[in-house]
């Protein structure tokens, strides 16, 4: 007998426009969830520099750092809402992924035990037209699930410049299906 826990979404905005193209695509995809959505911005939030400890053994996350992490584990499904800046991630969701690999070595975190069930989702905008600008955000991404042994949700591109024109992007109409087929519960 399967036992089915509750979904719960972690959407983490890292664009430089508060509520710009890439996070109204996303609210919009969201809306279709039956699932508790938990949205948290990381351009809001203080996180510290990464640098790496090794050979030493890194100190526990802490503060604003583990705020994240805590929401992070409480979450199924982590979704970074992320447009394309420089053919690349934004400074904060690159980051926070920076973090990622502190919180492998972790003493006690069990970060790599507990991450591998989450999927992981990307929604992007960019303002080129060419779709091959997002493939190395999207790579990014995707092989970060793959070797963490996450689930890989998808991504949903859209294509926007000027506020708001995401709403004239054919992105706009794929956001009511991007989350269709899920269930709010997983096994």
């Amino acid at each position: 007998m399967h036992t089915e826990t509750p979904r719960h979404f972690l959407f983490l905005l890292s664009s430089a426009r508060t509520g710009g193209n890439t996070e109204q695509l996303a609210r919009h995809a969201a809306q279709t969830l039956a699932c508790p959505c938990d949205w948290l911005d990381l351009t809001t939030l203080a996180l510290p520099d990464f640098c790496d400890p090794r050979p030493a053994l890194p100190g526990p996350p802490s503060g604003v750092l583990a705020q994240v992490l805590d929401r992070m584990r409480a979450a199924s499904d982590i979704c970074f809402v992320a447009p394309v800046y420089w053919y690349s991630l934004p400074t904060p969701a690159k980051l926070l992924l920076d973090h990622w690999s502190g919180f492998l070595d972790q003493p006690g975190l069990e970060f790599p035990l507990w991450i591998r069930h989450k999927r992981l989702w990307l929604i992007t905008t960019r303002a080129d037209p060419d779709p091959s600008v997002a493939t190395p955000s999207e790579t990014m991404l995707r092989r970060t699930a793959d070797w963490l042994g996450m689930s890989w949700g998808g991504a949903l591109h859209g294509v926007a410049d000027a506020p708001g024109e995401i709403v004239k992007d054919a992105a706009w109409q794929q956001a009511g299906a991007f989350f269709a087929e899920l269930t709010c519960k997983t096994r």
